[in-house]
């Protein structure tokens, strides 16, 4: 797999209640990372893209580090960190003016001036006069001079990025490159416009621990995210972007959502709410399930959200692994299962992987990319007509509420994403649910259109 940019990257580092989560949404300017005052609340690294003076930068927000005292789960945020570290180009050491310099603060101070990468040592939450004036406490650190700012309102953080183009060395050509740029736009005129292929969004969902961080380092071929038996390990929906076979993808990997009587934690609602707005905005979702126990009533719930929200869906069966016994009739077994299971999801596949063991894992994006595909396609209207007129013959429609039947005259497609199509009847009958369940599986028989949802609209002629 292959990163898909080389921008100049930004990595925020620093001791747990920094504020490095609410400096990351500020200058990326949205609420990307959740935000909490409890300790650990960001855990895997966060990616943010930034424009800043004509400069495109990236962010890195990183949990907080914990030295002292480090569990399993903090020991993976302080190996993130340092990930985050080797990649930087330059580092934002981050520190609190209202608690003033800590033994951690010295501690990671040491671990970010062995890197030798180019560091701003930034004081935080300096909201007041007093705490402006008291940063001079943190030169101790040999960071160099502290640089006071407030993420929580933005004072400071203007400043602190024109800093970060002078470190980069990014000012140099500034004011040279737009002033050729504006000669070229007025000597050439525009060259024709090149189609660009379409990133491909891909949201990951399920309950906890069905192993959605786990497919996504098995993918990347890294640890990219956190990985636990412990339910609730991923918390920010990350979008982690890779390039495959000349195609970008974005996977938004996402936390494990448990039914709603279960989610007593206020971090929690925030996390599953980001979960629910990722796969709203994917173009394709990936529901995953744990092969080796049976379906739930939680995974029926989120196969409806996804189907209501008109992605294109794929199932994944994760842990194959660990399902015992297995011979050549098994898949098949399971295959019917999952559609016993979710009949209303005849059209989208079922992928047998293992995230843990690497198994099927690369044909997890092939068959992405399938579903893309079809998710694009588009129809003639020639094709509709000749398919029209072969459907009505072989099963005419029944009358519905009307006194007579329907008479259709035309189906067209109207869109993609999802493919849309129009059908267009006479103003007075009645046309029943059930016929347009069946064009819509002719039309699945006829042209494809796997793992993609289908909507038709009825259209009455006027009288």
């Amino acid at each position: 797999m292959q990163p898909m940019n080389h921008l100049p990257k930004i990595a925020l580092i620093g001791r747990a209640n920094v504020g490095k989560s609410t400096l990351f949404n500020t200058l990326a300017e949205q609420k990307k990372a959740i935000v909490s005052s409890i300790a650990g609340t960001t855990r895997d690294r966060n990616y943010a893209k930034i424009n800043w003076r004509g400069r495109i930068l990236e962010i890195i927000d990183t949990g907080g580090i914990d030295i002292v005292h480090p569990s399993d789960i903090e020991q993976d945020i302080l190996a993130q960190a340092q990930v985050a570290k080797k990649q930087a180009n330059l580092i934002l050491f981050l520190v609190d003016a209202k608690t003033g310099p800590m033994p951690q603060d010295k501690t990671v101070a040491q671990i970010v001036r062995l890197s030798q990468k180019p560091t701003i040592l930034v004081v935080n939450k300096a909201d007041s006069k007093r705490l402006k004036e008291s940063v001079a406490e943190f030169y101790r650190l040999n960071l160099g001079e502290p640089r006071p700012i407030s993420a929580l309102n933005g004072t400071g953080t203007g400043d602190l990025l024109d800093e970060v183009i002078v470190k980069l060395g990014l000012d140099r050509d500034l004011e040279k490159t737009q002033a050729n740029g504006r000669s070229n736009k007025t000597a050439e005129k525009d060259p024709s416009p090149v189609e660009e292929v379409k990133d491909i969004h891909v949201a990951i969902i399920g309950k906890p621990n069905t192993g959605k961080s786990t497919l996504v380092n098995a993918i990347l071929g890294e640890k990219r995210m956190i990985t636990s038996p412990l339910p609730y390990t991923t918390r920010d929906a990350q979008n982690i972007e890779l390039r495959y076979q000349n195609q970008n993808f974005i996977l938004i990997d996402t936390a494990g959502v448990r039914k709603k009587a279960k989610i007593k934690d206020r971090l929690e609602k925030f996390s599953v709410a980001q979960s629910i707005v990722g796969f709203k905005n994917a173009d394709v979702a990936l529901l995953m399930t744990d092969a080796s126990e049976p379906l739930g009533k939680q995974d029926k719930t989120l196969a409806g959200e996804i189907q209501n929200c008109r992605t294109s869906l794929i199932i994944v069966a994760n842990k194959w692994d660990k399902v015992n016994n297995k011979n050549e009739k098994t898949i098949n077994k399971f295959i019917e299962y999952y559609q016993y299971i979710f009949p209303y999801l005849s059209y989208a596949p079922i992928i047998f992987i293992s995230a843990l063991e690497k198994q099927r894992t690369q044909k997890v994006l092939d068959l992405i990319k399938e579903v893309f595909a079809e998710r694009q396609r588009q129809i003639t209207e020639n094709a509709l007509d000749k398919f029209l007129k072969y459907i009505i013959k072989k099963h005419p429609p029944s009358r519905g509420k009307g006194t007579k039947h329907p008479h259709l005259y035309r189906l067209k497609q109207i869109g993609v994403e999802p493919p849309t199509f129009e059908l267009v009847k006479d103003p007075n009958s009645s046309l029943q649910d059930s016929y347009l369940r069946f064009i819509e599986k002719q039309l699945r028989l006829k042209f494809g259109f796997l793992g993609t949802p289908i909507v038709i609209q009825v259209r009455r002629l006027k009288g």
